[in-house]
C-alpha cells in the first residue's frame, strides 16, 4: 500500500497565529488550516483544513489571475 503524500513528503510550512500553510511540492498540494486549538483536556488539535490540488489548476488563467491579485494585495 502506498503512503499518503503527507506522510511521504515534508512540506514547506508557514505557521502564524492566524493559520497554517503547508505546500507539498511533489504532490502538488497546498493545505490551508485554521490555527491549532486546545481541547478542555489540554490536547492540541489541528484546525479545520482545506487541501487544494494545484496540479488540477495548472494552466488555468483565471486561477493565476486570482492568485496574482492576492499576492499584490499582500505587498
Amino acid at each position: 500500500m502506498q503512503q499518503p503524500y503527507y506522510v511521504k513528503e515534508k512540506p514547506v510550512e508557514v505557521i502564524t497565529e492566524f493559520g497554517e500553510f503547508r505546500y507539498y511540492k511533489e504532490a502538488g498540494k497546498l493545505q490551508v488550516s485554521r490555527p491549532k486549538w486546545k481541547t478542555m483536556d489540554n490536547e492540541i488539535r489541528q484546525g479545520k483544513t482545506v487541501t487544494v490540488d494545484l496540479f488540477r489548476m495548472k494552466g488555468n488563467k483565471e486561477v493565476k489571475s486570482f492568485l496574482g491579485m492576492l499576492l499584490d494585495d499582500l505587498k
